[in-house]
């Protein structure tokens, strides 16, 4: 069985008075072996113990705020020999007030080296107890800069989940009104896929990992309004893994990558275009591949600050540390992304 500390004031008590139970034992070994076979008193080991537990207390009341800093560990020492002096004085007092003559006596016989032996005791205490502060600040400092990271980190995703939002709803609300005169209807209907996408937007704003039923739930609002915008010339093929159905991605990540593959393949490609989405799950990967026409010809490719791709990339790093979670090539005129989400049990 392993006993854990769970409190320092536990553990301040327990070395307390363990120090003091060997110290008697100690001390009154030594006492009889010194005057064997005569009978020994045990007042001088028990006054000797409670002076050295009193001032390992004063120890740790005084060192339990105070952590010293470079060039102050003279007055440690310093510290250690007035308490020394004040452990050796106490039980001089007692033994002087209340006790027989034998142990007074043997008690100026032992005391230079009940001062060492005092000393290098709390000198111990001391030490044990500023590392042990010293761990304590560490541990302290790592949790505040952890939680610090983390806030910052959170905040950075939202700010880029957040300029992922214009873009895409400035286009919207641009071709709802331009249907308003020539498609009521369509505009109506594109008005309400737009309010429940961004109900749906908005409920997500508190997770990080969502479950990929939900994402694909999400993009299908999406892509309903895109295919609203475009008509019959776009087309999505969705293929999902059955496995992969339970994995966790993180919210809208995939939704950019349906943005830019609508970007460049409808914008620059004459007649009916095929976006393809795969999903599936190899070894603990979840693969999602995205497929697109690309006329690398066209001069309105080369426009765009890329923000989509290099959001994804800045999401992915935050949240798993890696940057090999996005690939890209282009290959006969089909722009292909390919990312990839570890699946952590």
């Amino acid at each position: 069985m392993i006993f854990k500390m769970t409190s320092k004031n536990r553990l301040v008590h327990a070395s307390s008075w363990t120090i003091c139970i060997l110290y008697f034992l100690v001390s009154y070994f030594l006492l009889w072996w010194d005057h064997r076979p005569k009978a020994v008193s045990p007042y001088e080991p028990i006054i000797g113990a409670l002076s050295i537990t009193i001032c390992c207390y004063l120890i740790y009341s005084t060192l339990q705020y105070y952590l010293p800093r470079k060039n102050q560990y003279i007055k440690i020492t310093v510290i250690c020999l007035v308490l020394t002096t004040v452990s050796v004085g106490l039980s001089l007092f007692f033994l002087n007030q209340f006790f027989d003559n034998l142990s007074l006596s043997h008690f100026f016989e032992v005391l230079p080296y009940r001062f060492i032996i005092n000393f290098l005791l709390l000198l111990c205490v001391t030490i044990i107890n500023i590392f042990w502060n010293i761990q304590e600040e560490y541990e302290e400092n790592k949790k505040r800069k952890e939680e610090s990271e983390r806030i910052l980190r959170d905040a950075e995703l939202y700010n880029l989940r957040q300029q992922l939002q214009p873009h895409f709803l400035f286009n919207s609300l641009n071709s709802i009104i331009a249907l308003i005169g020539i498609k009521p209807d369509q505009a109506r209907n594109m008005t309400f896929q737009l309010s429940d996408f961004l109900r749906g937007t908005m409920r997500k704003d508190d997770k990080q990992l969502i479950p990929l039923s939900d994402e694909i739930t999400h993009l299908t609002l999406y892509l309903d309004i895109e295919k609203v915008r475009f008509g019959h010339r776009l087309t999505t093929t969705f293929s999902l893994q059955e496995e992969a159905a339970k994995a966790k991605v993180p919210s809208m990540i995939i939704q950019p990558l349906l943005e830019n593959a609508i970007k460049f393949g409808l914008y620059n490609v004459i007649g009916d275009v095929e976006i393809t989405i795969d999903i599936r799950l190899e070894n603990y990967m979840l693969y999602i591949t995205i497929t697109n026409p690309f006329d690398s010809d066209q001069f309105e490719t080369k426009k765009g600050t890329g923000f989509g791709l290099s959001s994804i990339q800045r999401r992915l790093f935050l949240l798993y540390g890696r940057t090999d979670l996005l690939d890209t090539s282009i290959k006969n005129n089909i722009f292909t992304s390919t990312l990839k989400i570890p699946q952590y049990d």
